[in-house]
């Protein structure tokens, strides 16, 4: 049971109601949460959008982090929002079901080296080979925009388990059949 209401569409002001139209991503329980506070809401909604586009990754490789981030953190929250997310932004099934089993063995060294850096960055454990790995495939801008996903993803996660906010549906698992 989430520790504060799940607010609907309508229980918020006028005009912010927008943030919970199926344009916006709908009634989720991640933002119904967020919702007894429209400008934290609104707010975080801009910066999730703003590191989605100017990260310096393209779809794939964003989702790819995203649910690298989620599996390192266990948030079930995070990885089930992202599990159809990322399907539909080229994430095969393969590579979720690497990133759940926590093999990145399979990708790619720079595709590696991203995860890698992401998940360690998340855990508080990353170090200077990580950061020189990373180096390797991407500018300054893109090894920003990357740290800032990252930190993003893991203050989603700290404020998704802290609210206790619960899935809308059952757990897809870490390494999903289908």
């Amino acid at each position: 049971m989430a520790r504060v209401p799940l607010v609907r569409q309508a229980d918020l002001p006028e005009d912010y109601q927008y943030l919970l139209s199926e344009d916006a991503l709908g009634e989720r329980n991640i933002f119904r949460a967020m919702g007894n506070n429209p400008p934290v809401l609104r707010s975080y909604m801009l910066y999730g959008n703003t590191l989605w586009e100017e990260a310096g990754l393209d779809a794939h490789e964003r989702e790819l982090v995203i649910l690298a981030v989620g599996r390192a953190l266990r948030s079930e929250y995070e990885w089930q929002q992202h599990y159809d997310i990322g399907l539909d932004a080229g994430v095969t099934l393969d590579e979720l079901r690497a990133i759940g089993r926590d093999d990145l063995s399979a990708f790619d060294d720079r595709v590696r080296a991203t995860l890698e850096y992401a998940q360690a960055f998340a855990t508080g454990d990353l170090t200077d080979d990580q950061v020189e790995a990373l180096d390797e495939w991407y500018d300054a801008t893109a090894v920003t925009g990357i740290g800032m996903l990252t930190s993003h993803y893991v203050a989603t996660a700290s404020m998704l388990a802290g609210l206790a906010v619960p899935l809308e549906d059952a757990f897809v698992g870490w390494e999903p059949e289908a």
